[in-house]
Parts: C-alpha cells; structure tokens; sequence
C-alpha cells in the first residue's frame, strides 16, 4: 500500500530527533543533568549535619530559666510531647537532640525530688 501524502507525523519527528545534532544535544544534556543531580542530592540531602555536642550545650545555655520552667510545668504534667516541642522552638535543635535533652532534664529532676 502506497502513501500518498509522504511521511506521517511520527515518522517526521523521528528523521528530525535521530539526527545526529540532535541526539548529541539530547546526551550533553542528560550527562549535564545528571552530573548536577548527583551534587545537588550531596549539598542538599535531607539529613543535615547533626550538631556537635558543643553545639547542643550551647543551644540548651541560650534556653531562658522562663522558657524551662514552661517546659518543667509541661514535664509535671506529663506532657512530654510538648515539652520536647517547646525545647525544639526555643532552641532550633532537632527532634533526636530535643528528645535527649529533655529525658536528660527528667532524670536530673527524679534525682534531685527523691
């Protein structure tokens, strides 16, 4: 069955896509993005860098005494949830280091009301 009417769509976009400019322009940007891509998931993963014992010390030393006692009324209510939330706002910690913290503040307080 002969055509009349010469190449159909498809054919014409894949004689133009199959040149080789083309397919060299296409590979360039596929390797380009996929070299980008691998730097850009190391920079920005989406675990940052944990903070360093110093850092978390220092973050708890800026925690105004107003700001633990909330925290301490939060903790008699047995509320520990949102103590380790109000500890995280004061203190841009994370939830792993907030949550230590504030199980570090409960022993130190059962130590010192028995």
């Amino acid at each position: 069955m002969a055509r009349k009417h010469g190449k159909t769509g498809m054919e014409a976009y894949l004689d133009k896509i199959l040149q080789p400019e083309v397919l060299f322009t296409l590979f360039a940007a596929y390797i380009l993005g996929r070299m980008t891509a691998g730097r850009r998931a190391r920079d920005n993963g989406l675990s940052p860098t944990p903070p360093t014992p110093k850092e978390i010390k220092a973050a708890l030393d800026r925690v105004t005494m107003s700001k633990w006692l909330e925290i301490d009324a939060e903790l008699d209510a047995r509320k520990k949830i949102r103590a380790i939330k109000l500890l995280r706002n004061a203190t841009g910690l994370g939830l792993k280091d907030s949550k230590h913290a504030i199980e570090e503040r409960e022993r130190k307080r059962d130590l010192r009301l028995h």
